[in-house]
């Protein structure tokens, strides 16, 4: 009934989110937790580049991974566009099987939340499975301090002079016991007037207790477990920054 970051959500996530834009300084921190690092990086949900290409043109040596080959052909893209490359892979994470081993994995801007619950333990365990001894593993969460239940948002993104989308959030329902958040997006292109297509999503956001994650971290085998709110800013935001060493 639904898909997940089909065309339309990866058109407007280009729209909204460009290569090098950063989220709540999100590029500016990522870089100042790498830099200095000399092996491979892996981003996991790298979406359209959006973080991996600006700082692969500060030199670091990054490889991504996605679930959406619409957001990897929209990455190919960017890449091509800004004269680089780097290996893209399409796959799960609970069962990756990448060659390389990493200095670093990470996994920005809360998209870690959109993972089912059923399957953390096992993307975590292979988080560590392909990093190096030493390796370090930097994770964002976000708590859903703003969840409000039914509020419908309303957006639209043009794309030229004639097309463009128009996005709906609908905020559905907020499960304590399970610790999720859902809504249902929906995307459409309109052109000239006329919706063109349609696209529904449901999105699903998971949220963890600090304590709770760092258990998951610790089953998974990671050792030196810390973290850091609003990436040191902001003591009262909602995304927390974890880090983890193998």
């Amino acid at each position: 009934m639904f898909i997940e970051y089909g065309e339309l959500s990866t058109i407007m996530y280009e729209l909204t989110k460009p290569v090098g834009s950063s989220m709540n300084g999100d590029v500016e921190y990522y870089y100042e937790q790498l830099v200095g690092t000399t092996g491979k990086i892996l981003e996991a949900g790298v979406g359209t580049g959006r973080m991996m290409i600006p700082l692969l043109q500060k030199g670091l040596s990054i490889e991504g991974v996605d679930l959406s080959e619409q957001m990897l052909a929209q990455c190919r893209n960017n890449l091509e566009e800004a004269g680089l490359s780097a290996p893209l892979y399409q796959g799960d994470l609970t069962a990756l099987r990448l060659e390389n081993k990493y200095e670093a994995i990470i996994m920005p801007t809360g998209s870690f939340c959109l993972l089912p619950r059923s399957c953390v333990q096992a993307v975590l365990q292979s988080f560590f499975t392909h990093l190096e001894v030493g390796g370090r593993l930097i994770i964002d969460l976000e708590l859903p301090s703003w969840f409000v239940a039914k509020e419908v948002e309303t957006s639209e993104y043009p794309m030229d002079k004639e097309s463009g989308i128009l996005f709906t959030c609908t905020a559905q329902t907020m499960d304590w016991h399970e610790q999720k958040t859902s809504y249902i997006h929906r995307y459409e292109l309109v052109r000239n007037g006329y919706v063109e297509k349609t696209e529904l999503s449901n999105f699903v956001l998971y949220w963890y207790g600090i304590e709770e994650f760092t258990m998951l971290l610790k089953a998974a085998g990671f050792s030196s477990i810390s973290y850091e709110v609003g990436y040191g800013k902001d003591p009262a935001a909602s995304l927390l920054t974890f880090f983890a060493e193998k």
